[in-house]
């Protein structure tokens, strides 16, 4: 009693710790689950629509490939057509030329998944009568065929072999549409890849079947090119391994599209080739979020980037402009200078902006600018001025009302920043900025809805040698960008952005945006800047009542640095603009409508922050009204591209901006450019009006202060994003560390262990210490980014403890939910069918003999089951024989539970930690069942041929659970070796969980093997080692030398194996009598009536006085019972019977007419009982009984004392 305390304050401590763990990790699925209510984002996609018509080529493809491996019957092969469309008119003056474009979905994807492209290349094309080119496409040789696989959405994120057979059918449809359009020479394919198709499309270039100069273009949606999704096999990280190994000089340009933080199917960090390749060669990949791409500025899910309007519209257009500026041929279009300028161009096209690109892409960009369709300016094209500061128009020389405005390059006074080393010129340098709704002319490349005239001319001017004329070449569209309109809040009702309902590609909706950086200006030699546009641009039609929004100017082309991040806790505040203004302006008249800062400390992709931007008293001074169009800011990611926008914000009022951006991510490569832009435009600072002074050297913006915090909640729903499968593999890894501290204890004392003092205080600083080790550079066979919780630095130092934590929680959690479903088992069988209860009588003291298992191995059954199970191995993957393994198991365990629960046995500890194991190893292995399934139901021969057999995988686990399954008691030796070889084998598998569990997953199987190897070895080796020689005591007495000491030490050991299993039968017996008189009592109590009625002479309890009464009867004769009626209207003699009549032998029938449930199991509680102490049949069990062992005993030790005496 005295001990009762203190154990209840032993459990108290560990329930409170697991309810704020479950509380935690409740906070953190809600927080997931409203991620996109935290960060104000929505998921704004115009819903596509089409008339989708399919014809099927695989029986022309299987005519023509003419292989026989069985993907060619289980794949198939789709062209899409447009329904109720109109036949191409004969009578066109020139022929056209189909280029196809291949669709290739991803992990459970349909074919049918192309048809929002398609429909978008087929409308943009033709004219409204589908009879000929529209008039924007005049240029292009001929439409996009598009054809779509139909992989029989297969699974294959979680098989690389499937990805390679996937693979192989594609290099096969290569073959067959080059073929097919053979007329158009050494023609190439372009690609389209969701998901899982883009990682397949880049396997089909390293495969042996690969047609050469054949793919130039392979563009992915949502694909992860970093590492696989879901690394729960070995062969997914060979084709990963594979692809990221594949150099060739003819690579194709890979434009990787990921749909940001609403994806949350897949993170999108693995879609970012810029973290992923960290610019080692970016004019082969492009790589960008739907957040920054123009007209769409919104993040996608995993489904809806393959169906999203403003996304498919771009893509199809980007393919069609593509072929017309570059034709067909594989050669021309993958020489290094096409190369760059195709990837320029389709930058453009998507409307990415370069202003946070690393040097190398910028330096990039810079190559291409004067060249291609991506050039941002017409070199070629030129118009002489008389000097630099001739005011008359040279482009608009027609038209009346024009103004000219010349803007010199200026070399600004410095230092105007801070820096820890030297001063360069880069620092001070500036670049030009404009931001105008005018119109820039025809747009056809982006969209067909741009105006046809221009109301503004941007001309770059540089001098002429030896001359005093001033060239001046006109800048392009390309280098036009285009942004959102930022209406005024207080002035317009809905400022919802981004909106799906808003046309952004309209001129009325869009602003357009030209940046011409420092070093391009440099490049080009330019002197000063021209702009030309007309005045009363109001009038004219493109701007539908919108008003005119003209700035431009200088800006810095380096950002100001503001050092410093916030904490979870804590925020950080800075001034802007964070410098002395004086320095800015004192070169030129007005500053330009960009001003940019950088973050360099806020680039994680797991946290999540407020921005607040305070407004500045200042600025309304002189009581100026609303601006005519709102402020504008943008956070860009330099590490990725990642991008949101946040137009309309509040001049007068606190603006709170949710900010979430991939930047730098877990087990990706610590990027060499990084950080965060902050760039905001000042669109309308009320030049040429009355409120000129609005905007001066004191109050140069509408804000004062910008504050940065950290969303908490937010921040942990992008940890569940990140760290989904740390909670479903690191618990196995908690399993074994619990395992290898308490060998003896059963799975609950030992996580409860874990959960309190030296346990809890090696469960935090176990992931502390391995996290420093890989921040101090230790690889330990993989890449350091790749190991622990995937992060390098130590500003996450916490975070592996924390999921420690929450995994002990969740392995806590499972093993109280299944003891609990076994404990609702064992009530369920104990009370409709007690005869399947059981007992510890059926449990063999000591395992068999060696001769027994000799005699085993030779019988007949043996072998046949050893075939059978052969078979099994050669049939089935190893995945399925595991799942039956754990089927098999989970029956012991629940077995061995029920004899725990009757007789208290201990075999079912062991029983339980194998059962725990098992059960967080079948997620890891359940995904391969589906797409064994999948392949079997494809077809018998495709079945059989991907099998993946693995006998020493198996086999292993396989003879534990028959071992397990024996009725045999087992005890774990408790030498020296054998303990040190359980911590060494235990903490092993704890390491490599904890080490490689999330990004290598697969490696867990291997270490868990370790340990079912050894487990065998526990059970086995000491059973059946030779025996130690006998103990040499000195004995005065000689007689007692007249036995051999091995006989008598036999006759010892199987006197106590007899002892152990008569107190085991012993003890379950008086339990089971115990609770026969319990339920005995129960019944007494109910047959005693209702509640409060007197005990009578009918019925009676132990406080009754006995009472004896005579009566007179014929002890021959009894009156037979009549059936009539409960109650005798019309009585009668009966006809009496003879007493000798034949009684219900239940005795629990004689007790009463309705015996009451508790009356009936008290009887087979002490049937139960009986049996156990004497039972008469003639089966095994009868030796077991109290009688016969003790009769056993007692002939044992008479057999013991004759040896003796």
């Amino acid at each position: 009693m005295n001990g009762a305390p203190s154990r209840a304050v032993g459990l108290l401590r560990p329930a409170l710790f697991m309810a704020v763990l479950t509380g935690c990790i409740c906070v953190c699925l809600l927080s997931f689950a409203f991620l996109p209510h935290m960060l104000h984002m929505r998921m704004e996609c115009r819903m596509s629509r089409m008339y989708p018509a399919y014809e099927d080529h695989s029986e022309q493809l299987r005519d023509y490939t003419r292989s026989s491996s069985p993907v060619m019957k289980k794949y198939s092969l789709r062209e899409y057509r447009e329904m109720n469309a109109y036949m191409l008119n004969p009578l066109y003056d020139r022929p056209l030329s189909p280029i196809p474009v291949l669709f290739i979905p991803g992990n459970a994807g349909s074919f049918a998944q192309v048809r929002s492209m398609a429909s978008s290349a087929f409308y943009q094309y033709w004219n409204r009568w589908f009879e000929v080119p529209s008039d924007d496409m005049q240029d292009v040789p001929g439409p996009t065929a598009w054809f779509s696989i139909d992989f029989n959405e297969d699974f294959s994120a979680f098989h690389g072999k499937t990805l390679e057979d996937q693979a192989y059918y594609v290099n096969e449809v290569v073959r067959y549409l080059r073929a097919m359009y053979s007329r158009q020479g050494n023609m190439s394919v372009g690609i389209v890849g969701h998901s899982m198709g883009g990682i397949v499309a880049r396997l089909a270039l390293t495969l042996p079947n690969a047609e050469p100069s054949s793919i130039d273009t392979i563009v992915t949606l949502s694909t992860p090119h970093a590492f696989p999704p879901v690394p729960f096999e070995r062969s997914m990280e060979q084709v990963y391994a594979r692809i990221n190994a594949y150099k060739n000089d003819t690579m194709p340009l890979i434009v990787s599209i990921a749909g940001g933080i609403l994806d949350t199917q897949l993170s999108s960090d693995a879609s970012s080739l810029s973290l992923f390749e960290d610019g080692k060669a970016p004019e082969r990949s492009l790589s960008t979020f739907t957040t920054a791409l123009a007209s769409l500025w919104s993040s996608v899910d995993h489904l809806a980037i393959v169906w999203c309007d403003q996304l498919r519209a771009r893509i199809a257009r980007s393919f069609l402009r593509d072929y017309a500026y570059f034709g067909s041929d594989f050669a021309h279009r993958t020489r290094h200078s096409i190369r760059d300028q195709r990837r320029e161009f389709w930058r453009f096209m998507l409307g990415l902006s370069d202003d946070a690109a690393s040097p190398r892409t910028q330096h990039l960009a810079l190559d291409t600018s004067s060249s291609g369709p991506a050039a941002k300016v017409a070199a070629t094209t030129r118009f002489l001025a008389s000097d630099s500061h001739y005011l008359k128009p040279l482009v608009f020389m027609d038209t009346s009302d024009i103004q000219v405005d010349i803007l010199d390059v200026a070399i600004p006074p410095g230092p105007r920043q801070k820096y820890d080393g030297n001063i360069t010129d880069a620092d001070e340098a500036l670049a030009f900025e404009l931001i105008t709704n005018l119109s820039l002319g025809q747009m056809n490349d982006l969209s067909s809805n741009s105006p046809g005239g221009a109301e503004i001319v941007v001309l770059l001017c540089t001098h002429a040698v030896a001359t005093p004329l001033e060239r001046c070449h006109p800048a392009l569209m390309n280098g036009a960008q285009p942004l959102p309109f930022s209406p005024v809040p207080e002035t317009t009702v809905n400022t919802t952005f981004p909106n799906a309902k808003i046309q952004y590609d309209a001129p009325s909706a869009t602003l357009m945006r030209m940046h011409f950086p420092a070093a391009f200006l440099q490049k080009h030699e330019i002197s000063a800047v021209r702009v030309e546009y007309i005045k009363q641009a109001n009038s004219l039609p493109s701007r539908e009542g919108v008003p005119t929004i003209l700035s431009y100017g200088w800006t810095e082309d380096k950002p100001l640095n503001l050092h410093g991040a916030p904490g979870w806790l804590r925020s950080r505040t800075w001034a802007l603009p964070g410098i002395n203004v004086t320095s800015l302006i004192s070169s030129f008249v007005e500053h330009g409508p960009l001003w940019e800062w950088n973050f360099p400390d806020m680039d994680s992709s797991l946290l999540a922050y407020t921005v607040t931007l305070v407004p500045a008293p200042c600025a309304h001074r002189l009581d100026p009204p609303p601006p005519r169009m709102a402020p504008m800011v943008r956070f860009l990611s330099a590490s990725t591209g990642d991008a949101r926008i946040f137009p309309s914000l509040h001049t007068r009022a606190r603006n709170d901006l949710r900010v979430a951006l991939h930047g730098t991510a877990p087990f990706m490569r610590e990027p060499t450019h990084r950080g965060t832009r902050m760039q905001l435009w000042l669109l309308d600072d009320y030049r040429h009006t009355s409120y000129n002074g609005t905007f001066d050297v004191n109050c140069p913006l509408p804000y004062t202060h910008v504050r940065a915090s950290v969303h908490w909640r937010a921040s942990m729903a992008l940890f569940v994003l990140r760290y989904r499968m740390a909670l479903l593999t690191w618990p196995l890894g908690i399993l074994a560390l619990a395992r290898a501290l308490q060998p003896t204890a059963p799975p609950l004392d030992a996580l409860l262990f874990l959960m309190r003092g030296r346990g809890l205080l090696m469960l935090i600083l176990g992931p502390l210490a391995l996290h420093v080790c890989v921040f101090f550079g230790a690889s330990l066979g993989a890449p350091r980014h790749t190991l622990g919780i995937g992060i390098t630095s130590m500003s996450f130092w916490w975070l592996g403890p924390m999921l420690s934590v929450l995994a002990t929680s969740l392995a806590l959690l499972v093993y109280l939910v299944t003891e609990a479903a076994m404990h609702v088992l064992y009530l369920a069988v104990r009370r409709f069918v007690p005869r399947l209860l059981p007992s510890n009588s059926t449990l063999v003291p000591s395992w068999p003999t060696r001769d027994a298992w000799i005699t085993w191995l030779r019988q007949r059954s043996t072998w046949g089951t050893g075939f059978a199970l052969l078979g099994l191995f050669v049939t089935l993957p190893y995945q399925v024989l595991i799942l039956l393994c754990v089927m098999l198991h989970i029956g012991t365990t629940c077995r061995s539970y029920m004899v725990y629960r009757e007789s208290g046995a201990l075999q079912f500890s062991e029983h339980a930690w194998l059962m725990q194991f098992l059960l967080w190893l079948v997620p890891l292995q359940a995904p391969m069942l589906v797409v064994w399934v999948r392949n079997v139901h494809a077809g018998i021969v495709m079945g059989l041929a991907r099998i993946e057999s693995n006998v020493l995988i198996v086999a292993p686990l396989l003879w534990l659970i028959y071992l397990e399954w024996l009725p045999s008691v087992w005890h774990r030796p408790s030498t020296f070796y054998f303990t040190q070889a359980h911590y060494a084998v235990y903490g092993s598998m704890a390491l490599c969980t904890l080490i490689y569990g999330i990004r290598y997953s697969y490696a867990i199987l291997d270490a868990f093997l370790v340990t079912v190897v050894f487990e065998l070895v526990n059970r086995i080796v000491p059973l059946y080692q030779a025996r130690p020689p006998p103990e040499t005591i000195s004995m005065r007495d000689v007689s007692m030398l007249a036995v051999p000491p091995s006989i008598t030490d036999s006759l010892w050991e199987e006197y106590l194996a007899t002892l152990e299993a008569y107190l085991h039968v012993h003890a379950q017996v008086e339990n089971t009598l115990k609770d026969g008189f319990f339920q005995l009592t129960r019944a007494k109590m109910t047959m005693s009536g209702t509640f409060g009625q007197r005990t009578g002479r009918d019925v009676y309890n132990e406080h009754m006085s006995a009472q004896v009464r005579f009566a007179q009867e014929d002890t021959d004769t009894a009156p037979a019972s009549s059936s009539s009626g409960l109650r005798r209207r019309h009585g009668q003699e009966s006809i009496p019977v003879s007493s000798g009549a034949s009684h219900d032998s239940d005795p629990v029938a004689q007790f009463s007419g309705l015996p009451p449930p508790a009356l009936r199991a008290a009887q087979r509680s002490f049937q139960r009982a009986v049996t156990l102490l004497v039972d008469t049949n003639t089966s095994q069990a009868a030796i077991h009984t109290v009688y016969h062992l003790k009769k056993k005993l007692e002939a044992l030790e008479n057999d013991i004392l004759q040896r003796r005496s």
